[in-house]
């Protein structure tokens, strides 16, 4: 029996996984975990890869657009979870990493681009207004610290409530269906050693990996937030030329408590796969 819409597991609808009934693995996944190479990886198994990069370069596009788009995707992939049909697996970050990850995006071109909307412009309109609430300026932008508070708050109200690429990787439910998790760090090694079984084909890992969503790190950027980096505000788009501070730059003593709280949920599943 399928599930009627309003009856999704929460898994599900907030984050729906990755799903085909011809390929023997269901694959939840996280924003900002690594998600452009597994959802490649995907592709390239059912032989849509190259189909989905001539629709977009921005593989999310197709995935979003296309692929799950089709009629029923979300009421069929419930139904096969229930059944227990597919081998179900969960690709995750280190919550401790993904944290300042996360955050970094918001100084991303995305957020000033005229010409095409961005989910980080949606976003930096609730963070005006969560500034504004707790009477700090807007015209500086965002600190660490403040971004990690806010999301703490939200999660606190309702949990997803606010965008995917920040909101926790763990979402409730799943951990009924979920069999395996990996850490995207060991995807590579996991997939090469199911080449050739269960009809995975062998990909080019190296070459699935390269994306423009990742950050240039540079020496100057990163010297910008060498000390209390994590109260230095950022403005929106502020590294719109893809040259960024290290990420690690913003993990500290101060810092460390408060991403443990704001990801409470993420370090109670998958922290001690490392080591947290």
């Amino acid at each position: 029996m399928l599930f009627r819409p309003s009856k999704l597991p929460d898994c599900v609808r907030i984050r729906p996984p990755l799903y085909d009934p011809s390929f023997p693995y269901i694959i939840f996944w996280s924003q900002k975990s690594g998600c452009t190479t597994v959802v490649k990886w995907f592709f390239a198994q059912l032989g849509l890869l190259d189909e989905a990069l001539a629709y977009s370069n921005w593989i999310h596009d197709y995935e979003g657009q296309v692929f799950k788009k089709r009629k029923f995707y979300r009421r069929e992939l419930a139904d096969a979870l229930k059944a227990g049909t597919h081998k179900v697996i969960k690709v995750v970050r280190d919550p401790m990493a993904r944290a300042p990850s996360s955050f970094l995006v918001l100084a991303e071109r995305g957020a000033i681009l005229e010409r095409r909307h961005h989910w980080t412009q949606d976003h930096w309109g609730l963070v005006n207004a969560w500034l504004e609430a707790h009477g700090k300026p807007t015209e500086p932008g965002l600190s660490f610290i403040d971004h990690l508070e806010m999301v703490k708050e939200a999660e606190a109200k309702e949990p997803h409530s606010i965008n995917q690429h920040i909101s926790p990787q763990f979402v409730a439910g799943e951990e009924d269906f979920v069999q395996e998790v990996i850490p995207i760090e060991k995807f590579a090694d996991w997939v090469g050693a199911l080449s050739g079984q269960d009809g995975i084909k062998d990909v080019d890992m190296a070459a699935l990996g390269e994306s423009r969503h990742h950050h240039q790190v540079t020496e100057r950027r990163t010297a910008m937030f060498a000390e209390n980096g994590e109260t230095v505000p950022i403005a929106r788009g502020a590294f719109a030329n893809g040259k960024f501070p290290s990420s690690k730059v913003f993990i500290n003593e101060r810092t460390r408590p408060l991403i443990r709280e704001t990801y409470a949920a993420d370090f109670a599943r998958y922290g001690h796969l490392y080591g947290h």
